[in-house]
């Protein structure tokens, strides 16, 4: 664990100590200040840019270090993140209880394995001068040490997957190869975990932030990725009393599916002033699809839509549906409609055309939309109508339907993509309207 941050080695690409042999210490040269600034805050943005969790212990990582105990007979193995002047540990595998979560970097052998950008080995840190002061070293709990740096895509070193022993310890060549290749997995880890884990917030705040919710209407959503982001998205917005929604489902999963679902939900939000306006959702769609058909046949993908523009003041509804199929009307009456249509999804055929359907929500109407991830989770998806029927029906509110589609995601695993929209009318509206609370952007 550590070194002098205000210092740089000489030779940054200083090979590791050949086994048998006591590691060498490096001259360090102390480089301008300004230079020195330039190469810290050009690592902390790297560093910044992952917004890795200060959270504690994180499984991802402490199955590398456990398997790095394992297979190098090392008592402790640990992942140490080098943030401005503290490193910390995402995972630390072997460490005595009570052990600080945390420490200054410049306490830290890792610092110096981050200002040489290549694998550092120490025997006995109590024989090297730059470590046998360091409070680890010292009380006894760090004499060995072994440590890789840890990059991003651009080089930037920002931290360091290491071991380390109470007593001295020689590594051979296999040994360092087996930790190198267990920090080119970490590196995979701490950077295209992190960038994932941004990728899903960025997505999740694309959807809605509010549901509609006044005395006459609810509608809301959910969208539950298979993977750390999805194919699937939906959209709700209310402009002069007219409700446009939509749920696409992307051909596929992960960040391909999710990068032309944005693209397709973006699209169509550019349509709903024509839509408001009255303007045909067979047209807007086909538009749409016109639009967009070189990107889809590029990425080889292909999008199942469907969308509705819902007259809030007396309940009609026209729709479009795309290849989806997966939307039924829970009628207070007790019947139930499941909406149909022959037209084939966004991307098959480039002179496809959309068309418009109507139907009529009544005080009571319940309109559900989803996607086929839903379908993965039932017992028999080939009559999915009876159970999502049952779903809707039983359902308190939209909040409550969407909650039993979530425990429904918990209790098994799902295989794609699980997305679905609400749109009730309650059975008895009156009095004037109320202020209603605007689920669009």
């Amino acid at each position: 664990m550590p070194g002098a941050p205000q210092s740089l080695p000489h030779d940054a690409h200083q090979q590791p100590t050949p086994p048998g042999q006591q590691a060498t210490v490096h001259p360090l040269v102390t480089p301008s200040a300004p230079a020195l600034r330039a190469v810290v805050d050009q690592r902390q943005r790297a560093l910044d840019s992952l917004a890795l969790e200060d959270s504690g212990q994180q499984e991802r990582f402490d199955r590398i270090t456990r398997l790095a105990c394992r297979s190098l007979s090392m008592p402790m193995a640990y992942i140490t993140v080098l943030d401005r002047d503290r490193a910390w540990w995402p995972s630390a595998a072997g460490f005595p209880p009570g052990t600080p979560s945390s420490a200054p970097r410049d306490e830290t052998l890792c610092d110096t394995t981050q200002g040489l950008g290549d694998t550092l080995v120490v025997e006995d840190a109590r024989q090297d001068p730059r470590f046998a002061d360091l409070p680890m070293v010292e009380a006894g709990m760090l004499v060995s040490y072994a440590g890789v740096p840890l990059r991003d895509s651009m080089g930037h070193v920002l931290g360091s997957l290491c071991i380390s022993d109470t007593k001295p310890r020689r590594l051979d060549a296999d040994d360092l190869d087996t930790l190198t290749d267990l920090a080119r997995w970490a590196e995979q880890e701490l950077t295209a975990s992190s960038e994932m884990r941004q990728a899903r917030q960025v997505q999740t705040s694309m959807l809605p932030v509010l549901p509609v919710s006044t005395e006459e209407w609810e509608v809301a959503g959910m969208c539950l990725p298979a993977l750390a982001v999805g194919g699937d998205f939906y959209d709700y917005t209310v402009t002069d009393d007219v409700l446009h929604v939509m749920l696409g489902d992307v051909m596929g999963k992960g960040t391909g599916a999710a990068l032309v679902g944005a693209g397709i939900r973006a699209a169509l939000r550019g349509t709903t002033p024509a839509v408001v306006a009255g303007v045909d959702l067979g047209v807007t769609t086909t538009q749409v699809a016109r639009s967009v058909n070189t990107d889809l046949e590029r990425a080889e993908s292909f999008v199942t839509l469907v969308q509705a523009a819902v007259d809030l003041d007396d309940g009609t509804a026209r729709y479009v549906d795309g290849g989806a199929g997966l939307g039924l009307v829970v009628h207070h009456d007790g019947t139930c409609t499941r909406l149909s249509s022959l037209d084939r999804p966004i991307g098959v055929l480039p002179d496809d055309h959309w068309t418009e359907h109507e139907l009529d929500l009544h005080p009571g109407d319940r309109l559900v939309l989803f996607s086929d991830g839903l379908l993965d989770l039932l017992e028999d998806p080939m009559t999915w109508w009876e159970p999502v029927e049952a779903m809707v029906r039983e359902a308190e509110d939209v909040s409550d339907l969407l909650g039993s589609v979530g425990l429904l995601a918990r209790r098994r695993t799902p295989l794609d993509d699980v997305t679905a929209v609400g749109v009730f009318r309650t059975p008895r509206f009156h009095g004037p309207r109320p202020v209603r609370l605007d689920g669009g952007a």
